[in-house]
């Protein structure tokens, strides 16, 4: 029951700093956050260090918790890792994925955006790429593109910069290489969706 409720109130104070209801020069008080969700301020400290691990938050021992910044570096970096984490879940798929699977990743390119723009799980670009972590069948590699697409994202929300390519043609051409079990080109197209140069794969 413990960890159930940590995992809520992880996901809702992780949902509010993805939509900017905090900003960096806000401190965080693990007594506030036991107030505002009525959890044991244990289980406040449990959650926020887990959202310290998880590269949203920095602790200052006795002080609270404050956004931890994202430099350009660091985002070019945790692109690079992120491509290995997809590139794998491309792997899976063009050996297991059905046409049927694959069709329904398509079907995420023809829907209209919704959400909002501060949200950045709720975009089209997110959602497809979460697709191809369902894909692969395997959780820990969905887990993963999942914390790193909060991550990037909210930099480039709170930057108004960042590696989130608004151009769907990668998107298409990815799909349509997962269709002709071309490995080759799906690794290519995602690399060219994550803005990465030949050498950073």
């Amino acid at each position: 029951m413990k960890e159930k409720l940590a995992d809520t109130v992880y996901n809702k104070i992780r949902d509010a700093i993805m939509t900017g209801e905090f900003t960096s020069d806000d401190m965080i008080q693990e007594q506030a956050v036991a107030d505002q969700y009525h959890v044991s301020k244990i289980t406040a400290r449990e959650v926020l260090q887990r959202l310290c691990h998880d590269k949203y938050l920095k602790s200052f021992p006795r002080k609270g918790y404050l956004l931890l910044d994202i430099t350009p570096a660091q985002s070019r970096m945790l692109q690079q890792v992120r491509y290995q984490v997809e590139a794998l879940a491309l792997r899976l798929i063009v050996r297991t994925a059905s046409d049927r699977e694959i069709d329904q990743l398509a079907a995420i390119l023809e829907e209209q955006q919704t959400g909002s723009c501060r949200d950045p799980y709720a975009t089209v670009n997110s959602r497809f790429h979460l697709q191809i972590g369902r894909m692969s069948k395997n959780p820990y590699l969905y887990d993963s593109l999942y914390g790193f697409l909060g991550v990037i994202s909210r930099y480039a929300i709170t930057t108004g910069q960042g590696q989130v390519s608004e151009n769907p043609v990668h998107h298409l051409e990815l799909v349509d290489a997962l269709r002709r079990r071309d490995e080759t080109a799906a690794l290519e197209e995602l690399r060219l969706d994550l803005q990465l140069e030949k050498g950073e794969v």
